[in-house]
Parts: structure tokens; sequence; C-alpha cells
């Protein structure tokens, strides 16, 4: 379709009036959407989704109550047809601007923008303000500067940038003058930069000259698109512009100097490439709404570009809102712990102050109110972040001890800041993830979204006093009956406390791991054994037991058994039996979806490759924490599709794994004058002999110092890390198991006690391994652990794990019958009684200090 007359005459009109899409008639609602719901119906062909059917107003059967309490009451965005208007309106510029010259989260910004728009004009300074301090030191070519020059895709000659500021000239200039045919693809990202300077600077000339540029390079890219659609005879609607999100940000900063004819030319690529295809969330089940995808937030900013123009598709955003709020209630907890894991856009707050922004445009409730979100960004988020304050915990794919950004989008912490001004938790973590220099303020804007433009829009500062998490009231512990997540550590003053996790894992979305009952360590200042991620899903990389080398199922449940938090200690326990006996996979249909009718009806049909059967069980059955809604106490094998049209389900199907007697894990930590961590497992495969491994994943600098057998019959392990020497000459993926030189005083060790192992051989066959996944590739680092191994009918595996700085006293312990005593030579003792119950799961009592706490 075009809409060049219609916007032209659109444009004559000045628009004073608050246009409303609340109960408005769409233009859109008797077209297809292109849709991630899109199915094959049972003749193969394509089923179709009207966008006018679509329920915006579908949020499911689980009750919200939002609270605005300290919540920023944003500022709409103006009528439609003013621009700027994505992120915001001309009267939010005084502010904008001053924030960019007084805030230093702004000033960063502004620099990495500097950085960029003078490379691609072929005016970049490597000796200027901006680009100070210098980062990339002559990496890449010999580029000097703050941010990554080398991606913005100058072609080198003999590995050296071939004369850079030139070339970079000479394509900004051919674009502009129109004679270019080709430029790098990264302009694109740098279009959308320079646009905002030119708004913020009042730059008349450098907004007409870019305006030039971009529409030659629309043109390029257009025919480009149009030849591999003609060669491949597509002929339903692009689903995206040329130039993506990057396009629509530079058409609405500027705007105001774009004449008519490129006013048409931009809007109608628009307009044309962004009406059909939605967002994850617009038609499927409220319930199933579980997918990060829901806040890819480019799909919002594509469409609102345009907002109110000729070629609005108004359903789009709504859907999306849908999308957006479904996820916060079902691919949240009500703790705060994420169903899916940590990965891609997370909560999306790019998104989310957009839809903030135009609450009385479309009668939205601002999502910054939704309870789960605020629990994320104040309860998950704060105890994610480890001792040593500079990194956050991360699980799934995008598991590990992440830094820069909270380990994921870098919108979201800023967003949280922005909305939630003077919550001091939140300021504390946004500290935490910007480092006290602001050095994580994003120095690139490509990707999903555009983080260096968001944060130069909304930039904050947080308060460099505020910088005692002890005195935020988080508690020491954070748990997830649900998910069965518990994080714990022994307080918050020292950078070297201790940190456990344990992750039992009852939920789990489209990126787990076979982890159930792994836990996490850190303490004395590291990270001693990460959370791992990535595509290796196996449990061999975990910190678990694996029984006969047997894998376990990434997708089936385990069960959390039992949490007790008191100050003295903190402890979990997980039942991962069923992990063990069953496998689980979602069945999907060939042509068409499944029905609650076909489930019942038994027209599901079993893959040929094993004993396949429906899984009986519900999500309560297997949850600690269980809740009223019906959907919870439904079969899993009647789940809702979790991306397919309302209605559609994908049964759950289980096959029998590797049948075990029990698989109980309880850990936790001792807070005594010298924290520990104690983790005993309860595991067996049947009444016969047979092998375990005790398994602990590794920083890839870790090394075995000693392995002593005390008179006791217990077992001592010795870590450490941190010591250059010891890395010198290696790769990190090649070093040597065994530690060669003297620990330094007060440098990190770790203390693995074995004080239970029902095998004397284990002693001389502890040792650490690499291991690489199947498919992993030839850069991949490999997963460093200690591995503890035992043959055995039962190991009774009893570990105590001490992290401390070398020269410290370790602690003393004996066993009389079932009671372990654990002491320092000048502190008091302390008793654990186990008492194994008819399950063969050890109970334990602890006494200390006159006090007893039993689990």
């Amino acid at each position: 379709m075009r809409f060049s007359l219609l916007f032209a005459l659109a444009s004559l009109l000045a628009v004073t009036s608050s246009a409303q899409f609340i109960n408005n008639k769409s233009a859109f609602a008797d077209k297809p959407a292109d849709s991630y719901s899109n199915y094959k119906d049972e003749n193969g062909k394509p089923g179709v989704l009207i966008w006018g059917n679509a329920e915006p107003k579908d949020f499911g059967i689980r009750p919200v109550t939002f609270n605005y309490k300290g919540v920023r009451n944003v500022k709409q965005v103006p009528a439609p047809g003013i621009h700027p208007r994505i992120y915001f309106g001309p009267d939010d510029l005084p502010e904008i601007r001053n924030n960019l010259k007084t805030t230093l989260c702004g000033q960063a910004a502004w620099k990495n923008i500097l950085s960029w728009t003078e490379m691609m004009k072929g005016n970049y300074d490597d000796k200027a303000d901006y680009a100070q301090p210098d980062i990339q030191k002559g990496s890449f070519g010999g580029l000097h500067g703050r941010v990554p020059l080398y991606r913005l895709g100058i072609p080198r000659s003999n590995g050296m940038v071939y004369n850079h500021h030139a070339l970079a000239a000479q394509y900004y200039n051919t674009l502009a003058d129109g004679t270019a045919t080709s430029f790098p693809e990264y302009y694109w990202h740098v279009f959308s930069l320079e646009a905002f300077r030119c708004l913020i600077e009042n730059d008349d000339k450098s907004a007409r000259k870019l305006a030039k540029a971009v529409i030659t390079a629309m043109k390029i890219d257009q025919l480009k698109r149009d030849s591999i659609r003609t060669a491949k005879k597509i002929t339903k609607p692009n689903e995206e512009p040329v130039g993506r999100i990057q396009l629509a940000f530079t058409y609405d900063f500027i705007f105001n100097w774009l004449t008519p004819e490129q006013k048409t030319a931009m809007h109608d690529e628009l307009a044309e490439n962004s009406w059909s295809h939605d967002n994850y969330g617009t038609f499927n089940t409220a319930e199933a709404s579980r997918s990060n995808w829901a806040t890819f937030s480019y799909w919002l900013f594509e469409v609102l570009a345009i907002e109110g123009e000729p070629g609005f598709n108004d359903l789009k955003v709504k859907g999306m809102y849908r999308g957006w709020c479904n996820l916060m209630t079902y691919g949240w907890f009500q703790s705060g712990a994420t169903f899916e894991g940590e990965a891609k856009n997370q909560l999306g707050m790019d998104g989310i102050i957009t839809f903030a922004k135009r609450a009385s445009l479309y009668g939205f409730d601002d999502i910054s109110g939704h309870p789960y979100l605020q629990a994320y960004a104040k309860k998950f988020l704060p105890h994610s972040i480890i001792p040593t304050r500079d990194a956050f915990v991360k699980y799934d794919l995008l598991g590990g001890s992440r830094s820069k950004g909270g380990g994921f989008t870098v919108c979201d912490l800023l967003g949280l800041k922005y909305m939630f001004p003077n919550d001091k938790t939140i300021d504390w973590v946004y500290h935490v993830s910007m480092k006290d220099d602001y050095s994580n303020v994003p120095d690139r804007a490509d990707g999903y979204y555009n983080g260096l433009l968001f944060y130069a829009i909304f930039a904050q500062d947080f308060d460099p006093t505020n910088n005692q998490p002890e005195k935020l009231g988080l508690g020491n512990t954070f748990f997830c009956g649900e998910r069965a997540l518990m994080m714990t550590r022994s307080s918050w003053e020292s950078k070297d406390a201790l940190m456990l996790n344990l992750h039992t894992r009852q939920a789990n979305g489209g990126h787990p791991s076979a982890d159930r009952n792994a836990i996490m360590l850190a303490g004395a200042g590291r990270v001693w054994s990460p959370v791992q991620g990535g595509y290796a899903f196996d449990n061999f990389k975990q910190s678990m037991v694996v029984i006969d080398k047997h894998a376990q199922d990434e997708h089936t449940p385990a069960t959390l058994v039992e949490f007790k938090d008191e100050p003295l200690a903190t402890f979990a326990t997980g039942n991962a039996k069923y992990a063990w006996d069953w496998n689980n996979k979602e069945q999907e249909r060939k042509k068409g979806y499944y029905t609650v009718a076909d489930v019942r009806a038994g027209k599901v049909e079993m893959p040929a490759n094993g004993q396949w059967e429906l899984e009986p069980n519900t999500v309560n059955d297997f949850s600690y924490l269980k809740l009223p809604y019906p959907y919870l106490n439904q079969p899993r094998s009647e789940t809702p599709h979790w991306i397919l049209p309302k209605g559609a389900v994908r049964p759950f199907l289980r096959q029998p794994n590797y049948t075990v007697k029990k698989a109980f894990r309880t850990a936790g930590i001792i807070r005594s004058e010298k924290p520990f961590a104690l983790v005993v497992d309860d595991i067996a495969k049947d009444d016969q002999a047979h092998h375990y491994d005790w398994i602990l994943t590794l920083e890839h600098d870790i090394q075995i110092v000693s392995v002593n057998k005390t008179n006791d019959g217990e077992m001592d392990i010795l870590l450490t890390g941190d010591d250059p020497n010891q890395l010198e000459g290696f790769g990190k993926d090649s070093l040597p198991a065994k530690y060669s030189g003297k620990p330094a005083k007060n440098q990190p060790m770790l203390l693995v006690r074995v004080l239970q192992v029902n095998d004397p051989s284990a002693f001389k066959a502890v040792n650490i391994e690499e291991w690489r996944p199947l498919g992993a590739k030839p850069k991949e680092s490999p997963v460093r652990k200690l591995v503890i191994p035992a043959d055995a009918i039962s190991p009774d595996f009893k570990v105590m794990l001490y992290p401390y700085r070398n020269g410290e006293e370790l602690p003393k312990t004996s066993w009389r019958r079932d009671v372990l005593s654990v002491k320092w030579e000048n502190g008091k003792k302390q008793t654990i009684t186990f008492k194994p119950d008819a399950n063969g799961l050890n109970h334990l009592s602890l006494h200390i200090d006159a006090k007893t706490i039993e689990w």
C-alpha cells in the first residue's frame, strides 16, 4: 500500500488535540497479521490470524494489583503528528540537554555518541575530550578512544585501518550527495546518533545533510531487498523497514528538518514495513506468556515512529503491550525470579517507559507498577550481586557472573533507576551495574535496542554515598518457592562474604540446563564455582552429583523439599529424583496444533523412539509454593502453547530415563564467627554399587594446591586462583590442574573438606578436569571442574566449603557417630547432627550458642 498522498495531506493539518486509541476502530482490524503465532492448518495451508481478532485486554486469570508508590509520573508524549515522539516530545528537550551536561551518566553517553558521529563524518580526533579515556589503545588497526570504532566497518589494509578518516568521510559525503552505491551497514546505527546530536545541538546544516545521506542509504538497501524478494518470489509484506529501529529514530529526531519528499519517502518505508508483523504475546494464551521475546522493543519503536500517521497500526502497539504485561505476570514469579532465566531483552524497560508515556493515548497502566517487576528490581537483582559488588549471577543462556549492564540488556538498570528515582535499593544496583566511573555506559548503538541512545535520553546518576547495602534491609537470603531458587550469603558488610546458591529448578523456560540441585559459590573476594550458561545444557558441567556419567534431561523438573532461613543458618533441600527418573519433551503437531480436547481424546502422536506417554503431573505437583490458579493445577500434558494462538496446547510427554532410588541435596551456610557452607548429598541409584562424580565447576584460573587425607578419615582439598605466575605461559583453557607455586599471604583460597564419602579410593582420584560439550566450537572455553569420584551403593557425600585468605586458620572438625563438631582455635564449638528418615534423607540439627536449628 502507498501512504504518500494521505501523509502529504495529514502533514498539512496541525494536530493540536490528543488523539485517542482507546476504543477507536482500527484501520487494520480486518487485515491479516504476519504473526509469531502463525501456523499451518490440518491441510498444511497457512492459518490466518486477523489483527482485529486479537484480544489486547486479555491478561489472563491471575489477578495483579499495580503499586505506583515511588514510581515516576512520566510526561506524556505529544499528540500524534508531532515529532520527536518515540521516547520524548519537544517539551522534554531542555531537560535532556541539561542532563547530558550535568550528569556523569549523560556526559559519558554524549562522549560515546560524539566518538561515533565524528568518525562517521571523518572528523574524529582521538586527542579530543570526547575520545577520552583511551580504552581501545591502538587496537584494530591503530584506533584509539572510548568506543569500538572498528565496528563502523571502514575497510582495512594489511591488518591496519586504511586512511579511516578520509574513507569514512568519503562514504558519508557520497551518501549525502546521492552518488554512493554502497556503504558500511553499521552507518545505520550511527545515523540515529547523528540525528539525536543534531536535535540536541539544533544543528540545521548537519541535519539536512544527514537527511540526504539517509535517503540514499535507504534507496541502496531497498534495491538490495527488492532484488532478493524478486529472486525468492517473496510476496508477503516485509517484517521490518530497511535500517530497522535506526531509521525509526532518525526519522523521529530530524522530522522537522525533512523536506516533504524526504518525509514521504521515510514515512512510506516505515509504514509499509512495520504494520504486518506482531511481537510475541499478541495472539497466544495469556497464561503461556513466558518467553522473553515479548520485550523485543525494536518492533515497538519501528511502528511508533509514525504513530497516528497514515499506515500506523495501533493494534500492533496494543498487542505488544499485552505481551509485555503478560510476560511480567506469567514469565516472572511473584518472588521476582524469572521463569525463563536471564536472557535477551529481559524486562525491556526501554519499552515499559515508552508505554508509560502513552498511558493517556491508549489507556495503558504503567507496567512499572507491576508487583513482580518491582520484586525483581528490589529483591532478585540485589541478591544476584556477588559479594565483591562487581558482577551479577545469571542463569540459563546468559549463565555466569556478569558485570556489564547487570548481565543482560543495559536498558533495564537505567530504566529502573529512571522510573524509581528515589529507591535506595535500585539506586545501589544501578551503581553496581555502572561501576564507580560510569564505564559501563553503553559504547555501542547496535543490537536489539540502541542502548547508547537510551542512556543519553534518560541519563541518571546514582548516589555515590548510597554504598552500604547492609543498610538497605535486604536480608541475607532470596528465595523463590516457585522456581526453587535459593541465594544466600553470610552478610552484606564485607566483600569477602560467603555466598551460596542452590537451584533445584521446579520450573524452567526455553533455555534451561540440567542443573537440578546445582550450587554456585563465592567468597574470600572472588567467585569459585560459577553458574554455567550457554548452549551446553548437560549435567556434566554443573555443580552437582552425576551418576554413572549418565545424562539428565534439562526439561524435567525437580522438587524442593524444605527451606529454612534463620539469622544463624540458611538451608534448603532439593529432590532431583524425578529429573533422573524421567525425560520430558514438548510435542508439536505436524499440521495445525493440538487442543485440550485432542489430548483428552488420546490424539497426541507419540514419538517412535522410546516409551513416551503423556505427562500426568501438574506444575503445582512439583512446586514448593503451591498457588490456587487453575492453570497450575492442570496436567502438563495440557500446557498452553507458548507461541501459537489461544486454544493451542503443547503437550508435555515423559519417557523413562535413569531411575534412581533417591537424589536429595541439602545445601546452605552457617553464619558462625567464620561462616562456611555445607553440602550433603543423599543419593543412590539402587541397592548396587555405582559410580558417582561429585562436581564443583570452577572459574578458569582455579588450581589444586593440595589434597590431604586427615587423621579423621576426612579429605582436605585446597584450591586457589588469582595468581598471575600460574597463568603466565598458559592460555586459560590449558592451565594445569596442579598449582606449582606457593600461595601468597591473603591470597584467596577455598577449603573443600570432604567430611564423608563411602569410597576410600576417592582420595587418590580427585582431580580438576576440563570438559567440552558435544558440538562445542573450537574456541569455546571448556568447563573446568573439580571432580570427586566414588564407587559405592550410596556415596553419602558430605562436603564443607570454606573460602578464606591464605594465612587464616582452618576449622577443626571431628565426628562422633552422626554428630559433626566444627571449631576454630578460639571460637565456639558448634555441632551438626545428621538424622536420616525413612526415605534416606538426612535431616540436620545445628546447635551453637545455646541455640538449636533443625531442618
